[in-house]
């Protein structure tokens, strides 16, 4: 599921030209050996100085039948070019429900660092804790994948790296640059045409769960996404993405591309 919301993540992307503008807003299907498990929406908005994304998660179809979840993420930060990704997050923000049992975590990066502010569950009932010295130096997985998208926006490749903290866990990732692809027409998507392939792979360092076996879940994983412009005038944002998993590949499919504000259940709660 963390792949599945990275992937709502890297949903949109708004160049700072078109700052005035609403943020971009896209909508996604994941499926799992043929059969829809997931809905993906996701917002970002991105000026000159800051940027902001909003990401919601909902489990469908056969999955929702046997596990009912939904989960929303929110990023803040400011563009700092000096930072290696050029992005540098100030509020971390994720909150869902999974059989009915309340997740939620909380960050800030006071003097650029990572803070934890809230856990629930406490990482004592579940995980091994991420030692302080990992933690240094990293940002949220949100942040990363906003940094992606606007690398290639600006000069068609992806190659990146960075260290991710979610407060649970630390993940290094990579990516590059595969090539150009054209996309056929897919019942699953809106889209059909050329794309720039990137591939992104993580490596779990830290923070797994209690008791289990850390070779096998420090297996690199990967992620491939075709980047393209759905419609003319739009940023460059993924239009396809395989992930691999645990249990297997997921695909994510674009199903629907526009601008406005994400209302988020969780956020609605808090007012």
């Amino acid at each position: 599921m963390r792949m599945l919301i990275a992937a709502a993540a890297l949903a949109a992307f708004a160049p700072a030209a078109r700052a005035a503008e609403p943020p971009v807003l896209a909508s996604y299907t994941a499926y799992f050996s043929g059969f829809s498990v997931a809905t993906l929406d996701a917002a970002l908005r991105l000026d000159g100085e800051r940027y902001s994304l909003a990401a919601l998660m909902r489990t469908a179809g056969i999955l929702a039948a046997f596990v009912r979840g939904e989960q929303t993420a929110e990023v803040e930060g400011i563009v700092q070019p000096a930072t290696a990704v050029g992005l540098a997050p100030s509020r971390y923000a994720m909150e869902g429900r999974w059989r009915d049992r309340l997740r939620r975590i909380a960050m800030r990066w006071p003097g650029g660092e990572p803070e934890v502010l809230a856990l629930i569950p406490a990482n004592t009932e579940e995980r091994e804790p991420v030692p302080p010295e990992l933690q240094r130096g990293t940002i949220d997985t949100m942040t990363a994948l906003v940094a992606l998208l606007r690398r290639a926006t600006e000069t068609g490749r992806c190659e990146g790296e960075a260290a991710l903290f979610d407060g649970r866990r630390r993940t290094d990732v990579t990516a590059r640059t595969d090539g150009e692809d054209t996309l056929r027409e897919h019942r699953w998507g809106i889209f059909a045409g050329p794309a720039l392939r990137c591939t992104v792979e993580g490596r779990q360092v830290a923070g797994f769960w209690s008791g289990q076996n850390r070779d096998e879940a420090g297996t690199p994983r990967s992620a491939t996404a075709w980047l393209a412009r759905p419609e003319p005038g739009m940023p460059l944002i993924p239009v396809r993405i395989e992930a691999e998993t645990g249990w297997g590949p997921v695909y994510i499919h674009l199903t629907r591309i526009g601008r406005g504000d994400l209302a988020l259940p969780t956020r609605e709660s808090r007012n």
